[in-house]
């Protein structure tokens, strides 16, 4: 999923925020700072002692940084954040934009040379600072969050309410948090018995890391995405009113992300429960439609 991160000169990051931002998003960090009225970025540290060694010197300095989950391309530096759009201006993405991406190279890579550029080059940096220009671009990037920079220190945080201030610090996500467990409620379900694995049940729990089942149809509204009663998805964050964003990572898609699902669309998955529902669908005298939910049955 990634986490981006924003602070203002003279406020410092908590080390263990940044080490927990590291372990939750290992696949190459990077920061950028102004100094002398330059823009400088650094980037691909694959480990955090690499990346703190870099960073501590600036941590007192506005800056601007990233820590990355891939998602399409490879990992290696040029895929890390920040992307440069010019010498004195670039930026960090977290999420996923879809239409980008490619084997090679992440869907930001793509975005800031498809989009950004382009923009940019006609209508100069400031152009990415326009309200209008900032609508348009979070109407099309859903969920993601951009922090751009500039050698001047404008700083400009598209999608913010999708994030987090914490301590004069902007966070897209909580992935900066050790490991959330929230209890789920207690909800009514219409499940088959046969299931020795049921729906999530009250006083256990949901999260990160957590692989789960949607046990009903999904449609992400924001996203403009279905996704179909049956798939598989790994708990990214934990949210407090009950909900969940997941990551399935699909062998032909790629990653998708699903925002916001209530917990009582989620079952516990494990191989039990796997074996269990393969049974049922074999031995179920009714046909198994995955638009149908459970309480067709």
């Amino acid at each position: 999923m990634c986490i981006a991160i924003y602070k203002d000169k003279d406020i410092v990051i908590p080390y263990d925020n940044l080490k927990q931002s590291f372990n939750s998003n290992p696949d190459g960090a990077g920061f950028m700072y102004v100094k002398n009225r330059q823009l400088h970025v650094q980037k691909g540290f694959f480990t955090f002692k690499e990346f703190w060694d870099a960073y501590a010197p600036h941590q007192e300095r506005q800056a601007v940084l990233h820590f990355r989950i891939k998602t399409h391309g490879v990992i290696n530096e040029a895929n890390c954040h920040p992307f440069n759009v010019n010498k004195s201006f670039a930026f960090v993405h977290n999420g996923v934009i879809s239409g980008f991406g490619s084997k090679d190279f992440s869907d930001t890579y793509h975005f800031n040379e498809e989009i950004v550029k382009p923009l940019v080059n006609k209508w100069g940096n400031l152009a990415m600072f326009e309200p209008a220009i900032k609508e348009l671009i979070e109407s099309r990037i859903s969920y993601s969050k951009l922090i751009f920079l500039d050698r001047h220190g404008n700083a400009e945080i598209f999608n913010e309410n999708k994030g987090v201030w914490d301590q004069g610090v902007w966070y897209s996500n909580s992935s900066y948090k050790p490991k959330e467990v929230v209890v789920v409620p207690k909800v009514q379900y219409n499940q088959p018995a046969l299931f020795n694995k049921p729906a999530v049940q009250p006083q256990q729990v949901v999260k990160e890391g957590e692989l789960v089942r949607l046990n009903r149809n999904f449609y992400d509204k924001d996203a403009k995405v279905f996704f179909n009663r049956g798939e598989i998805f790994e708990v990214i964050d934990v949210n407090s009113d009950y909900t969940a964003n997941l990551m399935n990572d699909d062998e032909f898609s790629g990653k998708e992300f699903a925002y916001n699902v209530p917990f009582s669309h989620l079952d516990f998955y494990d191989d039990d429960y796997e074996a269990d529902y393969t049974q049922y669908k074999q031995t179920s005298p009714y046909k198994y439609n995955p638009y149908d939910s459970w309480s067709d049955y």
